[in-house]
């Protein structure tokens, strides 16, 4: 990228910052006209203010005395069934968050994950501390748990023939991820979206 560019788009930013503090002062609200304009509108009455004798409640709606606490019905199944979705979609994309694959450089003295884990194949060179954000990530994206790839307290071993498609899957990753050139990120849940087979 050229210096020059870099320069005049940070004198742009700069100059406009300046031009926008200078109209807004120039053209916005006079100080005091704000809360002279509050003082005279028309105070509206709340449901939620203390009861007295010329508020007016809704049909229907409980008393309200002031200090008590109501509790507010359960939803309806159908409500807390179309809500369960989104908070599941929520919690379910920042634990499908894929920490990087790529490997330290050589000069780093950081444990990598060959030296402290038994048959790393394909994420040879990543810190060792990353490899289990790694493996809970693709456990999320795909919505399994460790033995759907690994013997329990057997890691090490390649019986499972979801480990090789799991290595495939990484390499499928790493050379898309290569081909965007950093445009954009694809992840395992991507494609997977919490299911072990992708949607056709």
């Amino acid at each position: 990228m050229n210096k020059e560019y870099i320069i005049y788009g940070f004198g742009g930013i700069v100059l406009g910052l300046v031009l926008g503090f200078y109209s807004a002062n120039l053209f916005g609200p006079k100080p005091g006209l704000g809360s002279q304009s509050a003082s005279t509108a028309p105070q509206s009455t709340s449901v939620n203010a203390p009861s007295s004798g010329s508020q007016q409640l809704p049909a229907n709606h409980p008393p309200v005395d002031t200090g008590q606490t109501i509790p507010a019905p359960p939803l309806p199944e159908s409500a807390a069934a179309s809500s369960a979705p989104a908070a599941a979609a929520a919690a379910s994309s920042e634990a499908t968050q894929l920490p990087s694959l790529d490997p330290l450089p050589a000069s780093s003295r950081e444990e990598r994950a060959e030296q402290k884990y038994k048959n790393i194949q394909l994420l040879k060179g990543l810190p060792s501390d990353r490899l289990m954000s790694v493996m809970f990530a693709f456990k999320a994206s795909l919505g399994v748990d460790c033995t759907y790839c690994h013997i329990k307290d057997q890691f090490e071993k390649d019986d499972k023939p979801p480990k090789q498609v799991a290595r495939k899957m990484i390499t499928l990753v790493r050379e898309t991820n290569g081909k965007l050139g950093g445009a954009a990120r694809v992840t395992c849940f991507t494609c997977h979206r919490g299911q072990t087979r992708p949607a056709e």
